[in-house]
Order: structure tokens, then sequence, then C-alpha cells
């Protein structure tokens, strides 16, 4: 087993800051014996020589605008939850650790192609969603999560060189227990190499079984059970903004971050998305909702950002808002496709149509799809542009005939000598088209299409009605 450590040391810091491109200084205020001073803070506060470790009345006097939020670990293990959802592409066995996440990758990176390839869209995608990372591999993950703490990017894939890449790690990093870090101290213990250079029955002896266990695990010579997260059949998460926006073009920042994560939601299920729904907070005011279409189902977080830019540029914001949320409930089967060298046809422009659906609402764009039926009226109908070219090949090349302007009742023309009239007398052009059909559901035609031109220029669809005997005109050339 190969188990890859990511580590998030700002995680207390970022799960506020993630909201926005530009934050000004902000502070995380912790309570450390009876008295409040900043644990982190970001590089504006820096600026102002705001520093972790200094008390709170000292850093505001410093910036009088500094923004100060007190810890919130419920909110931080949340955020890790998420970041398991997007993980998930990578490894089925995801556990925890305080500001950690651990992967098993050994059985993953045939998949990805070598651990460079794995390791490259991690790193990449970990700081769209707006989070600086630490990572480290290791054969257990005890060694992985404590070399992600204490030697950043370090790379151990075999179990012989596991020992010399943690010999030099401070003794007191392998655990958190009081009792045990007060035993360690007591002894003059500095190092996990100073333990492995010790007998081990006289180790025990002397200190008991704890720190015994702790090395075995570490090492890989005993078994490590933790409990494994198990992925939503669902997606949903919610960005809390640092202040208001009021701006729709503002939203698109930290819409990108939730798209990023819901692609690795859907990589990780081997699925696509053809609607997202969002939610937009306000401080005073309902919820604002709406829905973002796609013609397919798709994955791909710059394809949706595009769409989502049009969706929103036509919303009108009720109030500033202060929280975005995106779900995706009906996620489907994502195929795969490439271009074919020869033999495709260019189908219509998905993206056009998927900007002016959102940008005039759905039920303004529609397709045309032709039908099995050779009655003129019931030969086509109106469908969702994602089943434009649905139709059989048959009834394609029929309605290649027709005009495509069909008047919605036949008009009556006048009639001099048996030849039909529209602002003068009309040029019959062809042969007629004689169409038969309807008998069965009560709508029966008996008709000869002819394609006239008009003294006016005009190329006319003409028919003859073969019971009545009248002619009436049905269609223009364009």
């Amino acid at each position: 087993m190969l188990w890859l450590a990511l580590y998030f040391p700002q995680l207390p810091l970022e799960v506020f800051a993630r909201g926005r491109q530009q934050a000004g200084a902000l502070a995380i205020v912790e309570s450390l014996g009876g008295r409040e001073q900043i644990s982190r803070c970001n590089a504006a506060a820096q600026a102002y020589g705001v520093r972790p470790g200094l008390a709170l009345p000292a850093a505001l006097a410093l910036c009088a605008g500094l923004v100060v939020q007190r810890r919130d670990r419920v909110r931080e293990q949340g955020a890790l939850d998420e970041l398991a959802l997007w993980a998930y592409q990578f490894s089925a066995r995801i556990s925890f650790e305080p500001s950690l996440l651990l992967l098993e990758v050994g059985a993953s990176l045939r998949l990805f192609g070598g651990l460079p390839a794995l390791l490259t869209p991690v790193q990449r995608e970990l700081g769209q969603l707006g989070y600086s990372v630490r990572y480290a591999l290791a054969p257990t993950p005890m060694a992985a999560a404590l070399l992600a703490r204490e030697r950043s990017a370090c790379q151990v894939v075999t179990p012989d060189a596991l020992r010399e890449a943690v010999a030099a790690l401070p003794l007191a990093s392998l655990t958190r227990d009081a009792d045990t870090r007060g035993l360690i101290r007591h002894i003059g213990l500095a190092s996990i190499g100073d333990v492995l250079t010790l007998p081990r029955p006289e180790l025990a002896r002397r200190v008991g079984p704890q720190l015994s266990r702790l090395m075995d695990r570490l090492l890989g010579l005993a078994v490590d059970p933790r409990p494994e997260w198990q992925p939503p059949q669902y997606f949903a998460q919610t960005i809390e903004l640092l202040g208001e926006i009021g701006q729709t073009t503002a939203l698109v920042f930290p819409a990108r971050r939730l798209m990023v994560a819901l692609c690795g939601f859907l990589r990780g299920r081997g699925g696509g998305a053809q609607r997202l729904q969002w939610t937009l907070r306000h401080r005073d005011h309902p919820d604002t909702r709406f829905g973002q279409g796609l013609l397919d189902p798709s994955r791909d977080p710059d394809h949706m950002l595009e769409v989502f830019r049009e969706r929103i540029d036509r919303l009108q914001l009720p109030a500033a808002v202060v929280a975005i949320g995106l779900r995706v409930d009906d996620w489907l089967a994502f195929e795969e496709r490439s271009l074919a060298l020869f033999g495709n046809p260019p189908g219509p422009d998905q993206a056009l149509l998927e900007r002016l659906s959102n940008r005039l609402g759905g039920q303004c764009v529609r397709g045309l799809r032709c039908l099995a039926d050779h009655r003129p009226e019931l030969a086509w109908q109106l469908c969702e542009p994602s089943e434009f070219g649905d139709a059989p090949a048959a009834s394609m090349q029929q309605g290649a005939s027709q005009p495509p302007w069909l008047l919605p009742q036949p008009r009556p023309l006048a009639e001099r000598q048996g030849a039909p009239e529209y602002g003068g007398a009309l040029r019959l052009e062809s042969l007629p088209e004689r169409i038969e059909a309807g008998w069965w559901d009560g709508f029966d035609i008996a008709r000869d299409y002819f394609v006239a031109h008009s003294s006016a220029g005009e190329r006319l669809w003409v028919f003859r009605d073969r019971r009545s005997g009248g002619w009436y005109l049905h269609g223009l050339f364009m």
C-alpha cells in the first residue's frame, strides 16, 4: 500500500477566506490560558505587523480594519468532508486526521499513469479550491501523516526507506496523548531515531507498551485500522462569503471553486451533471434559487463556468449575497467522446445553444425534429435542443423537399380558368407531389403539391385539394 497524506496547515483561516478573491486583513482568534490571541492570519494582516501569538487587543491596535473570526472546528471538519468528496476521484479509501486527509493511492497509480501524473492534478485543483496543502507519501498512514506535517513533499515508497525517513522527526509529534508525551519528555528521548536504537524489550519494560505499539503502526509492523469515509450519493456544498457581494460578476470566483469540487466528485463517481441547482443566500431576504442547464452531461469546470456566466448575467439580485451553494442530485453516467476522422457531419453548436438557453431561458430555445409522417402539418415538432437530430434519416430527407416556412393554416387561393393566383397568375414549376395520408386518425388529406413562382418573384409551395378541387398556399421558400 501507498498512502498520500494531504495536510492543510491554514485550514482554520482558509475556510473563511476562500470565498473571496481579494480578502482584506483577516485573523483567526483562539482563547489560550484565558486570553484571546491570534492563531493564524493572512498576508494582508501580516503586512500590518499582525503575527500568530499576538494578543487580540494588540492586533487591533496595529490594524483597525482587521476582520476577526473565532476558530470554528465544526466548519473545519465540514471542509474536510467536502475535500474528501473531491478527493474520491483519486482513491476509494479515505480517512481523516485533524486538518489532514489520508488517501490510499497505491491502487490508483496504474489508472493515472504513475505517481507524477496523480500528484499534478491533486496540487493544481487544491489551489483552485482555495486551499494550501503540504503532502507526503509513505507505506503506512501514520508515517504519511507525520511526514506531511514535518517534511512536506517527502516521498517514501518502500518499507525499507521508511526507517531512515522518519528517524530525524521529533518523537513528540508521534502522538497527541498527554501522558505519552510527558513520558517521552521525562526519559529524554528527542527523536524517533532515538527510540529505534533502543532494545525493544527494555523500552517496553521502562515506558510501557504504548510507545512500542505506536512505533509498530508507524513502521507497518502492526495493523493500523482506520474508519473509511463513505461518499454521499449527491453533491451539495456551500461557500460562506467573507462579507457581502452585491454584483453578480463577483459570484463567478466562488462559483468556480464549487464547480471544481463538483467535477472532482463526478469523476470519482464516473458521472456527469446536466442540471445544476444554485442557491444564493441573503442576510435579510429569502434565498434566490435558479437552475443551470447543460445540453449534455459534463464534468468540465471551464465549460460549466462559461455557461454560468451567461446565466448569471441576466439575474437580478434582490439583496447582497452572503453565501453561494451548489447542489446536484441527478448526476448521470458520463461517456467520453472523441471526434471521428471521417463520416460524421457537424452537429449543432452545443456551446451556442447552451449560451442562448441560459441567457434567454430554456423555454425560448427550441429545436425542430422531423417525424415519420407525410402530412406537412404533422411532419415536425418542437423539441429540446439536445434532441435535435434524433429523427430518422428518411424523415429528414422528406423534409428537405418542403419549404422551411409553413403557414399556420393553408390559405385559399383565387382561381382563373382552373389555375391558382397570388398577386397574379402563378407559374407552376414542376410535376405534382401527391400526398395521401391520415385515414387512420381522422385527419385524412389528398393533395397535389407544386412549387410555384409569383409575378413578384416569390417561390411558393401550393397544393390542389383533390377532393374539393380548390387551390391553397401552404408555405414559402426563403
